[in-house]
């Protein structure tokens, strides 16, 4: 499993609503085709012949197309930053959509996203605000993504049996009508904590 961050804002345009709403992340570079099991090498052919990239701009830009169709697999991680919090997504497979590969959306290199959390920046080790801070269209986290800490965030709370929150919601409500302060606090807490 890798870790990636990604920027929102394909071919010029915000659209990090959008993935958040609809699951899934894209990068620009429209006319380049479809490219499912395309090459690194014809990536490059591709980039120089439509966009007339060169030098570093052209190791940049095939860099980053190269890291989202070759580089990233589906179960791999992508973050997003959003101000102080950033979104943390399992990715699924590469998916030309050839309506979108135009100038007007550009959007038609798709990953499907399942978002399993918004985290506060805070709660991040120093090494993953790093990689959120880099101003690259993707990059891949270089140290070992256990090292990330990000496990806690990746069970959804689809994961659950509806039973087994019926009873822990049963048990928050008790709590939350106790003669206990404190009690009826972290009740409260717990409830704010997974509606969030």
């Amino acid at each position: 499993m890798k870790l990636f961050q990604m920027k929102s804002k394909p071919h010029g345009k915000e659209r990090l609503e959008e993935f958040l709403e609809k699951g899934y992340v894209a990068i620009g570079w429209p006319g380049i085709g479809d490219l499912s099991g395309v090459s690194k090498q014809e990536l490059k052919e591709r980039l120089e012949k439509k966009y007339g990239y060169q030098g570093q701009q052209l190791g940049t830009y095939l860099g980053a197309v190269n890291a989202f169709v070759n580089t990233m697999d589906k179960n791999d991680l992508v973050l997003i930053s959003d101000g102080e919090y950033a979104h943390l997504g399992i990715v699924g497979s590469y998916e030309y959509e050839k309506d979108y590969d135009n100038d007007e959306y550009g959007i038609c290199h798709q990953r499907e996203v399942k978002w399993t959390a918004t985290i506060n920046k805070d709660e991040l080790p120093e090494n993953v605000t790093e990689l959120l801070r880099n101003r690259g269209t993707i990059t891949q986290f270089k140290h070992p993504v256990e090292s990330a800490g990000l496990d806690r965030y990746l069970t959804s709370k689809e994961t659950l049996s509806v039973e087994t929150l019926e009873k822990a919601l049963s048990i928050v409500e008790k709590e939350l009508n106790s003669k206990d302060l404190d009690r009826r606090f972290n009740a409260a807490v717990e409830l704010l904590r997974f509606v969030k």
